[in-house]
Formats: C-alpha cells, sequence, structure tokens
C-alpha cells in the first residue's frame, strides 16, 4: 500500500509538471542577459575535506566558463555583520545553515560592483551542464509575469467580495520575480536558489533572519534555516486563504517567488531522492545537489568525485568542440 501510494503521488506530480511548464518561457540555454550575476557559496570546511576541494573547484571552473563573478567563503570571518540588518553570525541564536542570508544580503548591497542577481549554490552542490547560464534559467522562471490564476471578465453587479479578490490575483502592476527556489515532496531545499536585487528581496532576506519561529521548539533543528525560508514565503498566504480565493485556484506562493522544475535549479543524489520522492539527477540536468549525504564519508565523497568528473569531461568536450 505505502508504494501505491507513492506511485501515485509520482503520477500526481508528473500531472502537476506538465501543467507547471506551460508557464515557463522558451529560453536557449546559452542565453546571456544584460544582467550581472554573481555566485555566492559557503565552503568552510577544513582546506582538505573532498567536498571543499571539489565544490571550490566546481563553482571555479563554471563561474570562469562564463564570466560570472564568484564569491566562495572559505572562513567565517569573511561574513561581516551586517549592522542594519541586524544580522551577525555570531549572535549564539543562528547555526551556520543561516550564514548564507547574512552572505547574500552582504552581497546584494554592493554598489561596486552593483548585482542584479545572486545564485546561491551550497559546497555540496555541483554544477553538471557547463553549457547552461544562470541567465537561461533566469528568464525562464522570471520573464512570465502573467498572474498564477485567471478570473472571468469582469461582470456587472459583481459583489465587492469577487471584486477584491480579482485585485488580489490582478493587482495593477504585476509584483516583479524577485526569488526562485526548487522543492522537493519535504517542501523548499534552499541548497541552490536565485534572487534579484530588488527591495523585496532585502525585506525577505532580514525576515528570514529574524523569524519569529526561531523562537520556538524548531529552534535546534539542524535545517532550521529551511524551515524559516519557508514559513516566511507560505504562513501568510496560507493563513489568508477563504472560499473564493480556493475556488479560482489561488496561488498559495506570493507573486515574488517562482518554483522551478528540479532539472533547471537543483536535482538530487539518488539516495536523497528517493528518499523525499523528488528528481534523481539525470544527465542535462543543470544542478546536482548532495542534501543528506554526509560530507565525511568515503561514499558520499566518491559521489562528489563522479559528479565533478562528468561535469569536467563536458568541459573538455565543449572546449574542443570551439
Amino acid at each position: 500500500q505505502g508504494w501505491d501510494m507513492l506511485l501515485a503521488g509520482r503520477n500526481l506530480a508528473e500531472v502537476v509538471k506538465r501543467l507547471e511548464d506551460e508557464s515557463v518561457v522558451v529560453t536557449s540555454p546559452q542565453l546571456r542577459l544584460r544582467e550581472r550575476v554573481a555566485i555566492v557559496s559557503i565552503c568552510a570546511y577544513g582546506e582538505e575535506e573532498p567536498v571543499r576541494v571539489i565544490g571550490t573547484e566546481n563553482h571555479e571552473i563554471y563561474a570562469q566558463l562564463h564570466g560570472y563573478d564568484l564569491i566562495q567563503i572559505t572562513n567565517s570571518a569573511q561574513i561581516a555583520p551586517n549592522l542594519a540588518s541586524g544580522m551577525d553570525i555570531n549572535d549564539g541564536v543562528h547555526k551556520p545553515f543561516f550564514w548564507k542570508v547574512n552572505a547574500v544580503k552582504n552581497v546584494l548591497e554592493q554598489q561596486s560592483p552593483r548585482y542584479d542577481w545572486v545564485l546561491w549554490i551550497d559546497c555540496d552542490a555541483f554544477f553538471m551542464d557547463p553549457g547552461r547560464t544562470i541567465d537561461s534559467v533566469i528568464n525562464m522562471y522570471s520573464a512570465n509575469s502573467t498572474a498564477a490564476s485567471r478570473l472571468g471578465p469582469r461582470q456587472w453587479g459583481e459583489s465587492p467580495e469577487v471584486s477584491q479578490l480579482r485585485q488580489r490575483l490582478h493587482p495593477v502592476a504585476s509584483p516583479e520575480v524577485s526569488l526562485v527556489v526548487a522543492t522537493d515532496s519535504s517542501g523548499i531545499n534552499n541548497g541552490v536558489w536565485l534572487m534579484k536585487n530588488t527591495p523585496w528581496s532585502h525585506d525577505f532576506l532580514v525576515r528570514w533572519w529574524h523569524s519569529d519561529i526561531l523562537q520556538g521548539p524548531g529552534a535546534n533543528h539542524n535545517c532550521s534555516d529551511q524551515s524559516t525560508m519557508q514559513h516566511q514565503l507560505l504562513y501568510a498566504t496560507s493563513m489568508a486563504l477563504d472560499e473564493l480565493w480556493d475556488a479560482a485556484e489561488g496561488p498559495v506562493w506570493v507573486p515574488e517567488v517562482r518554483v522551478a522544475a528540479q532539472e533547471h535549479l537543483q536535482s538530487f543524489h539518488a539516495a536523497t531522492a528517493a528518499t523525499v520522492a523528488s528528481r534523481e539527477w539525470q544527465p542535462g540536468d543543470f544542478i546536482k545537489h548532495h542534501p543528506g549525504c554526509h560530507y565525511y564519508k568515503a561514499p558520499c565523497q566518491q559521489l562528489y568525485m563522479e559528479a565533478h568528473s562528468i561535469f569536467v569531461s563536458q568541459v573538455q568536450a565543449m572546449v574542443a568542440a570551439r
């Protein structure tokens, strides 16, 4: 019975994916926009740890290949407190998983150079398709600003409640897409995500860092950065749902957010993919992430080496073909 439910869930996910694909802008994998993009990562493991050696090399090769700036943090001292936002990784409250929030906020506040977008990538996430640009993923998910749900034409004598719903679904000015994330069956996985340099993004990072659920029972959870991120993105809208919104199939995500297909942002190694009923990395997927695989264990280190070897082989083939 358990497997039947799992298969039914997978089939439903495929149906949903086909519907979601309709909103993705068809984009050349080699597209370059007039946007300045930074890749940001923290690899603060020991200098000889395979995850740090392989992760930094993988990120460096990809960044150099496409001319992206790489901000590779290898020591906590490189993350300055953001006093204006009340962020300090040494505050005794935020675990190392939260360092990314402080780091990305600092990068987005830089003026020279000023970045339009940031790609956050965990140290154990490796670029796998050297031919795909980050710009192409940005365009696929941010270029379509149409509303997620549609109401029929305005009717004479429309009730105030429906008029208000129409305004909620179709605001006069469409909000700017500011965050692209990927999800699995357990919710958001924030090992890889894209953020645009907008006022909404700066405000969100502050709200994420100062999430009030850090005062609750989840404060000591290893992945509290993911639960707080999801809480900040979904709680307010989910609590505001009503029958009209549900009848119109209104989105639960705020309009500044887009959810990317895993193959376009991050798919997983086999064990985690099976555990959370999500996408296992396949050739052609952009990034392979290894959540739940302990960096100090030999099987995981072997997976890192295998992934990076595939990437390097493809880079060599690209260079030879030029």
